[in-house]
C-alpha cells in the first residue's frame, strides 16, 4: 500500500493537533509521521480509498481554525532529508555521521563506495571497529568528546590514506548529538599540491637574461637544485634572489610540497620566532586559542627560504641551528619535540662573513646553511641582460595597463645601460612600468625614464675636503635609517654597524633626538 501526505494550514489554537488526528482514528487509517507547527500541520499516511479519502477532507475542513487541505508530495521532514542528502552525497569527500557511542547514523555515498568499499545490505557497525586500521579516530573521537573542538589527523582506511576531520554537531546550547567525519583522499590533495604548485610556478625559465654570468649562475642553481642540502644566496637587494629559491624548489625532489618564503628582516623579532616554530595553547596572552603551526613545520616535507638571514636575532640561529642539526622543532610553550623535514634556502644582501668576524652571526649555522653558495650578481655586472629584462617589463606592464608599448627608443635603451642600477632589477623594474603607465604613443623613450641617481654622487663637491664629504654622507645616511627604522638597534643593524657605533655618531652629529 503507498502512502500519501497532506499540508494542514491551520490557525494557532489548542488541541489542533489533536483534533485532526482524530479524525484519522475516525477512519481507522495509519498515521505514519506528523509535523506539527504553529500554523502548519504535516501528516504522511496509509493511503486510504477514494470515498474514504473525500470524507475525510470534509471531516478536517469541519474542523475549526482548519483553512485548507493540500495534499504534497513531500512533508517537510522528508523535503530537507532529500536535500540534505543530495548535497552530501554530491560532494567528491567522505562524510559519515556517527552517534555519541560511535554507532553510523550516516554515510554518504562516496564514503560508502570508494573509501569502506561497501555494497548494498552490508551492516555497518561502529565507525572506529569497523574500518579504522591506524585507531586514529577512535583517539580523535575521544578526544573531540572531551574538549568539544574539531580534531584532525591521518587514517588508514582499506588500502589508503586520508586526511580525517571530526567535528562535534552541537545544538543551540552547545549541547552535543553526533560527530561529522570529514575524509579526504590523500592521494587527491597531493594531485591538487603538484597541480597548484603552493602558488609558486616560478622556474628557471622565468630568470630572464643570456649574459654568461647569469647563465653561469643558473647552472650552478640547477645542480644544487638535485641535493637536500642547505644553499646560502648572496646578492645585493633587488637583484632577484628569491627568484633563485623559487625556481630550485620547483626542478628539485620536493617540487610537490610546500613553498614557504619568510622575510626575517619584515617581522619583530618577537613575532619571528611563533612565525617560524609556531606555538601551543596558552603559549602566551593574546595567542590564538587552539595554538598556531609553525611554517617550519607547515612545509614538512617541502623548502623554507629565509630571507635576510643576517637580520635573525641571536637567540633565533641557536633554534634553526637546531633544526638543521636534529631535523626537530619545538613549539613556544610546547613540552615535546616534533620531527621537521624540510630544506633550509637562505638569503642576504649582506656581508656574512664580515658579520661572523664581528660577531653577528654565529660561525656554526654560518657553516651549516652555506653548503652551497649562489652569488646573484648586481645588474651593473651584466648589462647584457638589460635590454632582455627591459624587454619582458615592457610586455608585462603593457597587458597589465592594457597598451601597446611595441619598443623602446635606442637612446633611451643606451641609458638603461649607462646608468648603475644601485636597485638592481627591481629599480629597472619599477622605472619600466611607470614608463608603460605614462606612455602616450607606442615606444619608451628617454624622457619617460627617471633615474635616480645615488646620494653620494648628488651631494660631491669638486673641491670639498674629503672628511666633510664624508660626515656629510654619513649624517644623511644614518638620518634615513633612524627614519625608516622603529629603533637605533634596527637602525644600527640596517646600517650593518653596531648598537654602540651608531649611538656615538648620533652624538657626534647631535642626532640623539631623531627618534
Amino acid at each position: 500500500m503507498s502512502d500519501s501526505r497532506i499540508k494542514i494550514l491551520t490557525t494557532d489554537r489548542p488541541k489542533m493537533a489533536h483534533d485532526i488526528s482524530g479524525v484519522f482514528v475516525k477512519h481507522h487509517i495509519n498515521i505514519i509521521w506528523m509535523e506539527v507547527y504553529t500554523h502548519v500541520i504535516y501528516v504522511k499516511f496509509s493511503t486510504p480509498s477514494p470515498e474514504t479519502w473525500h470524507q475525510m477532507k470534509k471531516d478536517f475542513l469541519s474542523i475549526s481554525g482548519v483553512k485548507r487541505v493540500q495534499e504534497v508530495d513531500f512533508i517537510m521532514l522528508e523535503e530537507k532529508e532529500l536535500e540534505v542528502n543530495s548535497v552530501l552525497n554530491s560532494i567528491p569527500q567522505g562524510i559519515v555521521i556517527v552517534d555519541k557511542e560511535s554507532k553510523i547514523k550516516y554515510i554518504n555515498k562516496y564514503a560508502f563506495k570508494n573509501i569502506l568499499r561497501l555494497k548494498k545490505g552490508d551492516e555497518i557497525g561502529k565507525a572506529d571497529d569497523e574500518f579504522d586500521q591506524t585507531n586514529t579516530i577512535r583517539k580523535l573521537l575521544s578526544k573531540a568528546q572531551r574538549n568539544k573542538h574539531t580534531q584532525k589527523g591521518e587514517a588508514r582506511i582499506r588500502t589508503n590514506t586520508y586526511y580525517v576531520w571530526i567535528s562535534p554537531i552541537t545544538s543551540d546550547d552547545e549541547i552535543i548529538s553526533s560527530y561529522m567525519i570529514t575524509f579526504e583522499d590523500m592521494r587527491q590533495i597531493r594531485e591538487i599540491y603538484k597541480n597548484k604548485r603552493f602558488d609558486n610556478p616560478i622556474t628557471f625559465k622565468d630568470i630572464y637574461g643570456g649574459s654568461n654570468k647569469l647563465r653561469e649562475i643558473i647552472k650552478q642553481a640547477r645542480i644544487y637544485a638535485r641535493s637536500d642540502s642547505p644553499v646560502l644566496i648572496l646578492g645585493e637587494s633587488g637583484t632577484g634572489k628569491e627568484l633563485f629559491a623559487r625556481a630550485s624548489h620547483n626542478e628539485s625532489r620536493r617540487s610537490h610540497k610546500l613553498f614557504v618564503a619568510l622575510n626575517c628582516a619584515a617581522i619583530p623579532d618577537q613575532l619571528l620566532e611563533s612565525e617560524l616554530f609556531g606555538y601551543d595553547e596558552g603559549a602566551f596572552t593574546g595567542g590564538k586559542k587552539k595554538g598556531k603551526t609553525g611554517l617550519l613545520e607547515l612545509a614538512n616535507g617541502g623548502t623554507v627560504f629565509l630571507d635576510e638571514i643576517g637580520e635573525m636575532p641571536a637567540h633565533l640561529q641557536v633554534k634553526l641551528l637546531r633544526v638543521l642539526q636534529e631535523k626537530t622543532i619545538r613549539k613556544l610553550g610546547g613540552s615535546h619535540e616534533i620531527p621537521v623535514n624540510v630544506r633550509i634556502i637562505t638569503a642576504t644582501n649582506r656581508d656574512i662573513k664580515n658579520m661572523v668576524e664581528t660577531g653577528q652571526f654565529r660561525l656554526d649555522l654560518f657553516y651549516r646553511i652555506n653548503v652551497f653558495t649562489l652569488t646573484v650578481p648586481p645588474l651593473r655586472e651584466r648589462r647584457e641582460d638589460i635590454e632582455v629584462l627591459a624587454g619582458e617589463f615592457i610586455r608585462r606592464y603593457s597587458q597589465e595597463y592594457k597598451k601597446k608599448i611595441l619598443s623602446i627608443d635606442p637612446e633611451a635603451l643606451e641609458k638603461l645601460k649607462e646608468y648603475q642600477w644601485p636597485g638592481n632589477i627591481r629599480e629597472l623594474q619599477n622605472m619600466i612600468e611607470r614608463a608603460v603607465a605614462v606612455a602616450e604613443t607606442d615606444h619608451i623613450h628617454v624622457d619617460l625614464l627617471q633615474f635616480n641617481e645615488p646620494t653620494f654622487r648628488r651631494q660631491f663637491d669638486e673641491g670639498q675636503p674629503l672628511q666633510a664629504t664624508v660626515e656629510k654622507v654619513e649624517k644623511e645616511m644614518i638620518q634615513k635609517a633612524l627614519k625608516k627604522h622603529r629603533s637605533i638597534r634596527e637602525a644600527a643593524r640596517n646600517l650593518g654597524v653596531t648598537h654602540t657605533l651608531l649611538i656615538n655618531r648620533m652624538k657626534k652629529y647631535k642626532m640623539t633626538n631623531e627618534l
